[in-house]
């Protein structure tokens, strides 16, 4: 049954790749209303099939988006059994299913099951069928189409699976290199060197470390492009890898959830939310709508093209500002987001001397970092202090100079400075999906 799914999935994949590229020409006045039509298709599937929408949306089912209430990973995983349209859907199978550790094989022979890494807490679950697996594909060839990948690229994938999916070969596509993130560094790159890849596919974070191998000597690779998605991709990442590889970088906006919700083409004027796709709400912590060039508190996500586990005004704890910019000179009719500044749980509240606590964005740091012979950083922060790690430091780097940078750049945001200590490290953490957070709590909830 495997093998039949993935071939439902090839033959559907031209015609949805098609589909979605003819939106791409289209007026914003069209998007608009293909989008509308999408998401009135997107409800009133999931109020005749899911138990839990018919309450949660009671007395709501005609109102507009904006009116709906927001649901959380937490009330998701609670009521899943009733939140699937499947009706023969169990939570515990599905764990049961997730625990054997074949990644690619089906759910019941027919649902393509993932796990977020659980940075945040609980790790949430989602399933696709055939169809909604090929669309979520879709999304990221769009990224790399609009990337200029070509299937006779040489590509290195750094996955947050073990293995690749049987069926990923498009008719004329080079074999791609698939390394697991979670990989020993020494690993990753001698398989790197010994394929010698075009094109780099995988976290910022793994992509910054790669250029800082090579940086040490120790990779030995000339990718001409790099698709970045999956977690942060800083400022200081981004010109670490253009500066070692002098490659063009096509960064994403890439969730679990929705997959690939935004991405840039070649004028890298910001990136285009992926509006036929999803719907993408730039909120504050009251869940209000924010202007262009805000600083979002959270998203929420509608995904227009999931049926058997529809998610309507999804929390994520991404902080996104909006772009101000009205229209990329590429023409296509998608709006823009100007940044993705990592996740809500990465910001920092410290207090104030008049007792108030002040929202400290991870930025902070990288404004610190960027200035200093270091390969990455990342910050942990513990009830009485915090821990900046320096990823191979150059030794002519004083330890006093990180310090007196770090508390200054904190006193002016007029914070009580915690005591901080500077470590030296080889390596960075890494969660369970092969992410490098910018900050780690251990501090208790």
């Amino acid at each position: 049954m495997e093998a039949t799914a993935g071939d439902q999935q090839k033959q559907q994949a031209p015609n949805i790749f098609a589909e979605y590229a003819s939106h791409e020409s289209w007026t914003r006045e069209q998007l608009m209303e293909y989008q509308a039509r999408a998401l009135r298709a997107c409800r009133d599937y999931a109020y005749t099939h899911s138990p839990f929408y018919q309450r949660f949306h009671q007395g709501l089912m005609d109102r507009p988006l904006q009116e709906l209430p927001v649901l959380t990973k937490t009330m998701m995983m609670e009521h899943f059994d009733e939140l699937v349209t499947d009706r023969s859907l169990r939570l515990h199978e599905i764990r049961q299913h997730l625990a054997g550790g074949d990644t690619y094989k089906l759910y019941a022979d027919r649902y393509r099951a993932t796990a977020t890494s659980g940075s945040t807490g609980e790790p949430a679950i989602f399933l696709s069928d055939p169809s909604e697996f090929a669309i979520e594909g879709s999304t990221f060839v769009r990224v790399q189409g609009w990337g200029g990948m070509k299937l006779t690229n040489k590509v290195a994938l750094m996955t947050a699976f073990t293995a690749p999916p049987s069926n990923a070969l498009k008719e004329g596509q080079t074999l791609p290199l698939v390394l697991y993130a979670m990989l020993p560094m020494k690993t990753i790159v001698q398989g790197l060197n010994d394929y010698q890849p075009e094109v780099l596919v995988g976290h910022g974070s793994i992509c910054s470390a790669l250029a800082n191998e090579q940086r040490q000597g120790r990779l030995h690779i000339a990718p001409h492009k790099v698709f970045c998605s999956g977690d942060t991709l800083t400022s200081d990442m981004r010109q670490r890898i253009v500066d070692t590889w002098q490659a063009e970088i096509f960064n994403a906006y890439g969730t679990t959830e929705g997959n690939a919700l935004a991405g840039e083409c070649a004028f890298h004027q910001g990136l285009h939310l992926f509006e036929d796709y999803s719907i993408v709400e730039v909120v504050d912590e009251n869940n209000q709508p924010l202007p262009p060039g805000a600083s979002s508190g959270k998203v929420l996500l509608t995904v227009l093209f999931r049926r058997t586990q529809p998610l309507i005004r999804y929390e994520l704890s991404d902080m996104v500002h909006l772009s101000t910019l009205e229209r990329c000179p590429c023409g296509r009719p998608f709006a823009l987001i100007e940044a993705i500044e990592g996740r809500t749980v990465e910001v920092l509240y410290l207090p104030s001397p008049s007792g108030s606590i002040e929202r400290i964005s991870p930025y902070l740091f990288e404004q610190v970092a960027k200035k200093l012979p270091i390969g990455g950083w990342q910050l942990i922060v513990e009830e009485d202090k915090l821990h900046f790690s320096l990823l191979d430091a150059a030794a002519e780097l004083r330890d006093e100079e990180v310090l007196a940078e770090a508390q200054e750049t904190l006193a002016e945001q007029g914070v009580i400075v915690p005591p901080i200590e500077i470590h030296r490290v080889n390596a960075l953490i890494h969660t369970a999906g092969g992410k490098t957070p910018m900050v780690i709590s251990r501090v208790a909830n």
